[in-house]
């Protein structure tokens, strides 16, 4: 376990079981970047505490990339932090239950501040809020919605990246797949269909799928197809782990620009397979950063307005900084987000050693 916390840049794991439903809380944690974690919550019904943990871990270490990529004027001093309720939330998600988690949020004392993410919705929050102050995103008094400042920010990186491979960030024509189609995938497929793209869902959910494109009016592939599917974009937006070497060897696209976290299976080999086949990977944790600088703006007392302008400003300034070298987006970021690591605990060394 210490060497899947030092793989994954955190050093605290906080886990708590609640006899009352069942469910386990995991709550993942980077407090050496900086002493406090931003990072939505998600409830899924892992095969096992240890695969639950394991997600825990990585998207904290995804939650930090993304700090460190908004950047200190902007990050509020946050660090990267995950919430995950192992459980099955058709029989397991009640009121009760999310209290009792926002109990444990609560018993951090502020450390770990959340808001929602796979299946936890504003309305569930409301109830976390019961038991914690530190719940961002309520409907009642958040200012805005995470997925939408997300889809924001995958729209800005297509508009960025197009017009560095095409020479024009215009999107209409522009052929885009989108892959998964809950909160940030549905509200990237209506601004698409606003900027006038051919836009393809795909969903494991029948249901939400059919709800999609009856809203849209646009097409739709199984998802297996939808790797394939002749294309400009490639757009992930559901779970992790998706672009598989068998996936990659599928594709048909020039770009890969999703909100999904963590999409590669294998990381820079992932991302190599891809160059190879002249596709261009957009590192996830600089495209998705809407919902992270949304939460922190709503922390801070600050407007939607005021948030997504940060949201374009810094997605469009990232990825013109790493899209001017010789090295793939994902190795020039990942060599970035590790030089402002170790110089912020550099600065952090040297401040306390002043005091002393």
């Amino acid at each position: 376990m210490t060497d899947k916390l030092r793989q994954n840049n955190c050093n605290e794991l906080h886990i708590s079981y609640d006899s009352g439903s069942g469910c386990t809380f995991v709550i993942a944690l980077n407090t050496t970047y900086h002493n406090k974690g931003n990072g939505g919550t998600r409830m899924k019904n892992y095969s096992s505490i240890e695969e639950g943990i394991e997600d825990a871990l990585r998207l904290a270490n995804a939650m930090t990339k993304k700090c460190v990529v908004i950047g200190d004027r902007d990050n509020g001093k946050f660090s990267g932090a995950k919430g995950v309720i192992i459980g099955d939330p058709a029989t397991q998600k009640t009121p009760e239950m999310l209290r009792s988690y926002g109990r444990f949020v609560q018993s951090l004392n502020g450390r770990f501040q959340t808001g929602c993410d796979m299946n936890i919705s504003p309305s569930d929050l409301e109830y976390m809020a019961e038991e914690t102050q530190y719940v961002d995103g309520l409907p009642s008094i958040g200012i805005g919605d995470g997925g939408e400042a997300t889809a924001y920010g995958v729209v800005v990186a297509m508009k960025t990246l197009c017009e560095q491979k095409y020479g024009s960030s215009n999107l209409k024509d522009r052929v885009i797949v989108v892959q998964g189609v809950g909160s940030v995938g549905s509200d990237l497929v209506r601004r698409l269909t606003e900027e006038g793209a051919e836009v393809i869902v795909t969903d494991v959910d029948s249901n939400r799928l059919r709800s999609v494109v009856d809203q849209y009016g646009v097409k739709s592939v199984s998802s297996e197809e939808a790797y394939s599917v002749s294309c400009d974009i490639f757009s992930p937006n559901a779970c992790g782990d998706v672009l598989t070497a068998e996936n990659i060897g599928r594709l048909d696209c020039d770009l890969v620009i999703g909100a999904a976290n963590n999409p590669l299976l294998d990381g820079l080999e992932s991302v190599k397979q891809m160059q190879e086949r002249g596709i261009v990977f957009a590192p996830d944790y600089v495209v998705n950063i809407g919902a992270q600088v949304l939460a922190i703006c709503e922390v801070e007392g600050k407007s939607i307005d005021f948030a997504y302008s940060r949201i374009q400003d810094i997605i469009q300034k990232r990825l013109g900084q790493i899209s001017l070298q010789d090295q793939t987006m994902y190795e020039v970021a990942e060599r970035l987000v590790l030089q402002e690591m170790l110089r912020t605990k550099l600065s952090q060394t040297s401040i306390t050693e002043v005091k002393r």
